[in-house]
């Protein structure tokens, strides 16, 4: 089940508010099952290569079906590094990137990797 436009835009609008909340400018993306775009935002003040790394991110725990959080600590095995290297850097870990129940991912990037999983959570909490 693929996720709607409507759903994917209002989990970008929380991710924001809730950076909004710490005084953080960021990025949030929703990619569905495949790792696609489906909605982006961001915000003013938002570095741009933040856009990439959050697609990097919604892409990776879309793939492996979990947080890039939980990746974070297979991140320095080689198997890991060769994902990494074959996909470009698509491939990544770090937080920031969680997976949705009916597929896809969100991902935020601007912050630390705890202020970019605080954000995403929140928005899970609120549309998720």
């Amino acid at each position: 089940m693929s996720i709607s436009i409507e759903k994917a835009m209002q989990l970008v609008q929380a991710a924001h508010a809730e950076a909004e909340s710490i005084d953080l400018a960021i990025t949030a993306v929703v990619v569905d099952e495949s790792g696609r775009l489906v909605a982006l935002g961001r915000m003013d003040g938002a570095r741009p290569i933040s856009v990439d790394i959050a697609m990097n991110k919604a892409y990776t725990a879309a793939s492996f079906k979990q947080s890039t959080q939980e990746l974070s600590g297979v991140a320095g095995q080689a198997w890991f590094q060769s994902l990494i290297v074959s996909s470009s850097g698509k491939v990544t870990a770090g937080g920031g990137a969680i997976p949705l129940e009916d597929g896809g991912a969100i991902a935020v990037a601007g912050g630390t990797d705890e202020q970019d999983h605080k954000c995403a959570e929140a928005a899970i909490r609120r549309f998720g």
